[in-house]
């Protein structure tokens, strides 16, 4: 019986939390920045440099599309879409990142890369399901940056670019997959540049299952995490409170802090409703991540945040509606942009 491999997401993102810990530590050793250049040869795998130049444009895209909603001026005007393009050009020659904000994006993407190798079906399905979701999509402009597997995916894109609103397209990316995708470009051969310099446990990375079998591969532990008993608090240990629940709370006071210093000075700006600060891939991402792909519930959640008097009651509101019940990780990078949403809402009133 043929077997399916599917990515061991536990694995992947602690891998990716020390690749990208091992690369920038190593980068940053000498300079402060790191540039765009610099960005596109940072490790031998093109895929990955590609995947992090494609999250930054991305980014430039949200920012952008929150700027052309000030209703005070007329963004179909022909010069100032000429200008918007100049300026946009001007500042991918000007990209100078510090280590504390390429961090999460070489981290991002390097799960991102590693789903690609592993499952390529479902990283390209969800892909072109966000991009048909934008207000702008660009769909053929995916093969600037997706290299892996490119001709099983292409006929989706290009019968997406002709029919976008169609949803025959998922059944073009599935016979693309069925008459092009070679076990050729397997996981092994497309990250072996990316486990030279670290290694990859191939037998965590990937589970294996069939119709009628459980994933053989054992659970994930991180290294050393024997260690952990020792951290545990008493309390605990004598089971007044499991220990995995130690860390699904919000510290309000610092994420303040947080947020309020200097290293996030750029996160601030008033918003009146939290919706206004959220970007296309934002949206996508928390109701997937947060809210079990259920944008009704997280309409919900956002009204009733909407509605909290203060930073703290709005935490307060998470901590106890949100965090137990939908089983978030309160360090994830979704927690995390949620929160710094909330605190733009709420910053103002701190004045």
């Amino acid at each position: 019986m043929e077997r399916q491999r599917s990515l061991n997401t536990e694995y992947a993102a602690w891998y990716s939390r020390e690749f990208t810990q091992k690369v920038c530590n190593e980068f940053f050793e000498s300079t402060e920045t790191i540039s765009g250049e610099e960005i596109a040869t940072l490790t031998p795998c093109r895929q990955l440099n590609l995947m992090v130049i494609k999250s930054l444009f991305e980014s430039w895209q949200e920012q952008m599309d929150l700027l052309s909603r000030i209703p005070f001026f007329d963004f179909k005007d022909k010069k100032v879409i000429s200008a918007l393009e100049d300026f946009m050009n001007a500042l991918s020659r000007a990209i100078k990142i510090r280590q504390e904000d390429f961090k999460p994006l070489l981290e991002r993407s390097m799960e991102k890369t590693l789903k690609l190798s592993v499952e390529p079906f479902s990283f390209m399905e969800e892909e072109l399901q966000e991009q048909a979701l934008k207000s702008s999509p660009d769909f053929k402009g995916l093969r600037k940056y997706l290299k892996w597997h490119a001709a099983s995916w292409q006929p989706a894109v290009d019968f997406l670019s002709e029919s976008p609103e169609s949803p025959a397209w998922r059944e073009k990316l599935l016979q693309g997959f069925d008459s092009h995708f070679s076990e050729e470009a397997s996981p092994e051969k497309l990250l072996a540049p990316i486990s030279a310099i670290m290694p990859i446990d191939m037998d965590q990375l990937i589970l294996w299952e069939s119709d009628t079998e459980a994933h053989t591969a054992r659970p994930f532990n991180e290294p050393n995490e024997d260690n952990l008993e020792k951290a545990v608090p008493a309390d605990e240990e004598a089971g007044e409170a499991p220990s995995d629940e130690r860390s699904l709370s919000i510290d309000p006071a610092l994420a303040w802090a947080r947020f309020e210093s200097e290293e996030h000075a750029y996160m601030k700006g008033s918003i009146e409703h939290i919706r206004e600060g959220m970007g296309i891939n934002q949206r996508i991402m928390f109701t997937k991540r947060l809210f079990q792909g259920n944008p009704d519930l997280m309409d919900q959640a956002l009204e009733e945040l909407d509605r909290t008097d203060s930073f703290f009651d709005a935490v307060s509101l998470m901590n106890s509606s949100f965090v137990n019940t939908l089983k978030w990780d309160v360090h994830s990078d979704e927690v995390q942009e949620l929160l710094q949403l909330v605190f733009r809402k709420f910053d103002e009133a701190s004045d």
